[in-house]
């Protein structure tokens, strides 16, 4: 596999194979990668100028004539000399290809301050309309890394500023991107724009690190109470139970009614049908369970997620005359429903478990014979 130190040392042997795979390497290089190709190339000792790199060229100037210069001058822009930087920045500066955004970008934070002023100076250049947007945009990983360097954080506002009028649209279709890294920092700049609709595509992926993201973002202060209403549903519905709990925190915050309260008295998961039985205890409403549950598996089909959550609300509040019912979930289709409704029986009425024991040896799933009950002790 190519590497620029490889290239490098190639380049006197053979000039033009290694230029062409030199060009290659940084064309085709992800954001991330650039950033760290130019962390390790800057740790080298030597300089561009030892090496027969520039050779036959005067800089600047000579290299332009040669097809992969760019590539050239990007590497230029990384060397330890603030001199062949500043070249570099120049060659890359005067050259309309979108190839040398990330370059100037990176340079942005350059300790020597003509370095710098010369790269600031073409990105402005090329923050003048929305042409550039797209390539921003793929260069968000790039651009976050930099944002945490002080020299290049005010020049980075211009960015932001352009990405907030025209790349609301790009930035939604970048966070439907297949890279997890470009997807999640697109999610993180299009909060800033239109953060509820961050929030709708980040619960639109199959990734539990964005519904995180978006859940703490919807919890925070950072929207407005009608945004929250607008996206509360969507963590209602996710398939974490985390993020279905800080859901109902929120709704505790607030006077929310009854009716969302009582359907999270149902959910699959202990932790969220107790917050809501204690939140609508705390409002006054003292009579609601266990009836609900009861209310709940009375229809002859019942939702698969609603009889798991009131088999378990039964198996915490329910009481002996509830075993008939529990009894006809022992032999539901579902896997899920037939081991909730078996742990329910082994709380409720033990000993009918050990009645119907043979039974239960029979299921076909270990995750519902494990409530088989154990010998007796010695």
């Amino acid at each position: 596999m190519d590497t620029v130190p490889r290239v490098t040392v190639s380049w006197d042997d053979d000039p033009g194979p290694a230029a062409s795979r030199l060009d290659t390497l940084l064309r085709t290089a992800t954001p991330v990668e650039l950033m760290r190709i130019e962390a390790d190339y800057r740790r080298r000792r030597g300089t561009l100028s030892s090496t027969g790199i520039l050779m036959g060229s005067e800089v600047p100037g000579g290299g332009q004539t040669d097809p992969h210069a760019l590539a050239v001058a990007a590497l230029m822009s990384f060397d330890r000399s603030g001199y062949l930087r500043q070249t570099g920045v120049e060659l890359l500066g005067a050259s309309a290809d979108l190839f040398a955004l990330p370059f100037l970008l990176l340079r942005l934070n350059d300790p020597v301050e003509p370095v710098r002023d010369l790269a600031q100076r073409a990105v402005t250049a090329r923050l003048t309309g929305a042409e550039h947007v797209g390539i921003l945009v793929r260069l968000l990983p790039l651009l976050d890394g930099i944002r945490r360097r002080s020299r290049a954080r005010p020049m980075l506002a211009g960015v932001e500023d352009l990405l907030r009028r025209s790349g609301a649209e790009e930035l939604r279709q970048g966070a439907r991107s297949g890279d997890p890294v470009a997807r999640a920092c697109c999610l993180r700049w299009l909060a800033r724009i239109d953060p509820t609709g961050a929030v709708e595509v980040a619960f639109a992926t199959k990734d539990p690190g964005l519904w995180q993201w978006a859940a703490r973002l919807v919890t925070s202060s950072k929207l407005a109470p009608a945004e929250q209403d607008a996206v509360l549903p969507l963590l209602d519905s996710c398939a974490s139970p985390r993020i279905r709990l800080r859901a109902l925190r929120v709704r505790a915050r607030r006077p929310y009614g009854e009716g969302r309260l009582r359907e999270a008295m149902l959910d699959p998961d202990a932790r969220v049908r107790y917050h809501a039985r204690a939140i609508l205890y705390a409002r006054g409403y003292t009579d609601l369970a266990p009836q609900v549950y009861r209310d709940a598996l009375a229809p002859g089909d019942v939702p698969d997620a609603t009889a798991v959550g009131a088999l378990g609300g039964l198996a915490d509040l329910g009481g002996t005359h509830d075993v008939p019912r529990v009894l006809d979930f022992t032999t539901h289709p579902r896997t899920r429903v037939r081991a909730e409704a078996w742990r329910t029986l082994s709380i409720l009425a033990p000993r009918e478990v050990e009645r119907r024991a043979a039974q239960l040896a029979g299921d076909p799933s270990a995750r519902v014979r494990r409530y088989l009950p154990g010998p007796p002790a010695a």
